[in-house]
């Protein structure tokens, strides 16, 4: 019953997210102001990560490797999103060609991940005698779910992995609400200096950063569960599935919050969707005339 609800569960949020940050992507592309085409690089980004999480969730035999080396980057990711957001509060924005630098920077430690953690994943035939032997209690063997994983975690690639996708979230998260109260500190000094449109520009991207800092704590449930699985002190099925059942609404969830709280992403979408307000016709009695107003 268990497998039963979190594979529907799995199908849904990688189905939804999929379509997400595919128009995610588009608009990041076609509809970005001027104003935050340079931040346009950082959401493309997450776009792709997310859409490559929601994906390979939705076949996860394709590979675990590559399926476990999009969390990291994507809180990485965020934490670049943040310090940029301070940074161009007191300098100018950088170039694209800087940023997709940076990006593949904060990438490499994901990317050695994947390369390191491929050759260690191994099927169901090797995985389930260990799986019968310490967890008997779970009955595996009839279980119709995809069975992989590691043999031992006292080789490097398997450290190397919890220790880059457990340890950093916590400082990361702690970091994210620094710079977030540093941001609104300084906009608050420089709400008299900003023009309409860069006050507007950089309200509409914080609120983004605000809904998307609350969003790693999915994270924190599921390596939560992860280490309390692995220490021994919780061992239940559920707690195993809630581990990716977590993880794996993160990817999409975070593009709905530039879809709904960037305005010309969200007027798109609203057209998109046919949700756009109709403007209203009023009579003009002295001309018989009829003017289009739009209320606001």
């Amino acid at each position: 019953m268990l497998y039963e609800i979190f594979h529907f569960w799995h199908i849904v949020i990688g189905v939804i997210g999929c379509c997400a940050n595919l128009l995610l992507c588009y608009v990041a592309v076609r509809k970005t102001p001027p104003a935050t085409r340079s931040y346009a690089t950082l959401i493309i980004n997450f776009a792709v990560t997310d859409f490559l999480e929601c994906f390979l969730d939705l076949f996860i035999m394709l590979s675990l490797s590559l399926f476990y080396h999009c969390f990291p980057h994507t809180t990485w990711s965020l934490l670049l999103s943040f310090s940029y957001r301070y940074y161009i509060l007191h300098k100018s924005p950088l170039s694209r060609k800087w940023l997709i630098l940076i990006v593949f920077i904060i990438y490499t430690p994901s990317l050695f991940q994947a390369i390191i953690y491929w050759p260690t994943v191994v099927d169901r035939d090797e995985i389930l005698p260990l799986a019968t032997k310490f967890f008997p209690e779970y009955h595996l063997e009839s279980e119709k779910g995809i069975l992989g994983g590691i043999t031992t975690i006292n080789e490097f690639a398997s450290i190397y992995v919890i220790i880059h996708m457990a340890v950093p979230i916590f400082p990361i998260y702690v970091s994210m609400f620094i710079l977030r109260y540093k941001i609104v500190k300084k906009l608050m000094e420089q709400s008299a200096m900003l023009s309409a449109d860069a006050k507007a520009s950089h309200n509409q991207i914080l609120k983004c950063l605000i809904i998307q800092a609350f969003i790693p704590s999915l994270l924190m449930i599921g390596v939560t569960c992860y280490i309390l699985s692995q220490l021994g002190l919780i061992t239940h099925p559920f707690i195993e599935y809630l581990i990716f059942a977590s993880i794996c609404t993160m990817p999409m969830l975070s593009p709905f919050t530039y879809l709904v709280y960037i305005r010309p992403y969200r007027t798109f979408c609203m057209k998109l969707l046919h949700l756009q307000r109709r403007p209203r016709r009023y009579p003009n009695t002295d001309s018989n005339a009829y003017y289009s107003i739009t209320r606001s």
